[in-house]
């Protein structure tokens, strides 16, 4: 599809949505999975001056009722799949079904006049309602503006150094920033090629490296693992020399997997910090930095500021961690619906508490260390799950580990790593203890060491799960 035709879907498609009653202000929801088609609906959606407000096609039924009543949607526009799932759901919004005819059939060969709003979109309002993953009870609704969203994609675009001749892998969910501002939209505002994957299949993503010659990836963590392992599964090596910039966000980074995956690619991992909150608040330049510092997620992105503050609110020094807080112009608008978690969130001078710990060295380079919500506390003393698993994921028998809190009577807590072993090896556990005590705090090290064949991640992210791993480890482990 070229840039008119999207824009002649987008108009053929707002009409439609205009003639059902879009207009400012009116929240649309659309769900579907990754296409050319979501592209085209959400752009017909601001258009309109409707709010985009996404789920993810794989929503389970209580999720979208729920989204629903929360948002007050007047209209649903849904792919076949998503739409039939709507429908089950005893009251909901009229829906539209995405009909890719529209865009590639007969009626897309007939030119239309350019749609015209009633009223003049202001950039200032509200363009988009994302629900979180749901790492909370419920899912928080994320508002931001159109200009919020355009500052963010043209800062990603401009710091990437994103261009015509760039042709991005879009395999995350477009119902996610991640997926559809961080990628999809800088790689827009820069005139450049999207390639659109429904799955995070390994195997889709490397031929669209390999015979679509796919320029710019980003994903999980989990993800790179996952192709790294199947780069290295395929008796014949794909040619992947046309990756000029890969990206990994939404988990710590893997050094030993990423080291893995340059070598079998030729391109580093650089990193992204961002939340659904606040985007991009940490990033690399790959021209200045070629190469990422080992654990780091770069440098606070331009436009963008950030504080790293002690549990009274008071700036610390840098090399010590504490909770980052962030500003910008892409901040978001707050949680529709929901003013007390807002306030929550929001200091009193409009900064953003990302409830992460974080450190900043002296050359300005950001660590992540953890989720303050996922810090263990053993004996009174913190555990970042973050640093540990880095520790572990560095051992050449551990091809990946998770690190989570679980009960214990004498501490409070006791540190629990679920380690995946690499082929043909075996859990040593007094090697493991004895490797982290060479590199942790007494306190930090695993209590326990427990092999595993996976870990669960969540379906829509990739990222892995930390309350199912701490449920699974708990009914299954040896401390059940």
């Amino acid at each position: 599809m070229s840039y008119a035709e999207l824009d002649q879907a987008a108009d053929r498609l707002a009409q439609n949505l205009a003639a059902a009653g879009a207009k400012a202000g009116t929240r649309v929801i659309l769900m579907a999975d990754n296409s050319a088609a979501y592209l085209a609906a959400a752009v017909a959606i601001w258009r309109t001056g409707a709010v985009l407000t996404t789920l993810y096609a794989s929503s389970l039924p209580d999720e979208v009722a729920y989204a629903f009543e929360n948002s007050g949607a007047t209209l649903v526009v849904a792919d076949s799949r998503a739409a039939a799932l709507v429908r089950r759901i005893e009251e909901h919004p009229p829906v539209q079904v995405l009909d890719d005819g529209e865009l590639y059939g007969p009626s897309a060969k007939v030119q239309i006049k350019p749609f015209t709003p009633n009223a003049e979109v202001d950039p200032a309002a509200l363009a988009l309602i994302c629900y979180t993953s749901g790492s909370t009870a419920r899912p928080k609704a994320v508002m931001h503006s159109h200009a919020g969203l355009l500052d963010a994609a043209d800062a990603y675009a401009a710091v990437w150094h994103l261009s015509a001749s760039d042709r991005t892998i879009v395999c995350l969910p477009m119902a996610w920033a991640f997926g559809l501002v961080t990628t999809s939209m800088a790689t827009l505002v820069s005139s450049g090629e999207v390639l659109v994957l429904a799955r995070t299949k390994p195997d889709l993503i490397i031929d669209a490296v390999s015979r679509l010659r796919g320029t710019f990836l980003a994903g999980v963590t989990t993800m790179f693992v996952k192709l790294a392992e199947r780069l290295e599964e395929v008796a014949v090596k794909p040619d992947m020399s046309s990756l000029r910039l890969c990206i990994s966000g939404g988990e710590p980074r893997n050094e030993p997997v990423f080291a893995r995956w340059t070598a079998l690619t030729g391109c580093p991992v650089h990193d992204v910090y961002a939340a659904s909150e606040c985007f991009p608040a940490v990033t690399y330049d790959p021209h200045q930095d070629p190469a990422p510092v080992p654990g780091s997620s770069g440098k606070v992105a331009p436009g963008a500021q950030m504080r790293i503050v002690d549990v009274s609110g008071n700036d610390v020094p840098p090399g010590q961690a504490g909770e980052a807080l962030w500003q910008g112009p892409a901040l978001f608008l707050g949680y529709w619906k929901d003013p007390d978690q807002t306030r929550k969130v929001l200091t009193a001078d409009g900064w953003y508490r990302t409830s992460d710990l974080v450190r900043v060295d002296e050359r300005g380079y950001v660590f992540v260390q953890g989720r303050l919500s996922d810090m263990i506390i053993r004996g009174g003393s913190n555990v970042s799950p973050a640093e540990v698993e880095g520790v572990l994921n560095a051992h050449p028998s551990i091809r990946s580990a998770a690190v989570v809190g679980l009960p214990d009577e004498h501490y409070g807590e006791q540190v629990v790593a679920a380690v995946i072993l690499q082929p043909g090896m075996r859990l040593d556990a007094e090697d493991l203890r004895s490797y982290c005590a060479s590199r942790l705090a007494g306190y930090k090290v695993p209590g326990e060491f427990i092999p595993v064949d996976s870990l669960p991640v969540n379906a829509r992210t990739e990222k892995v799960d930390r309350r199912a791993l701490k449920v699974r480890l708990f009914k299954e482990g040896s401390l059940a």
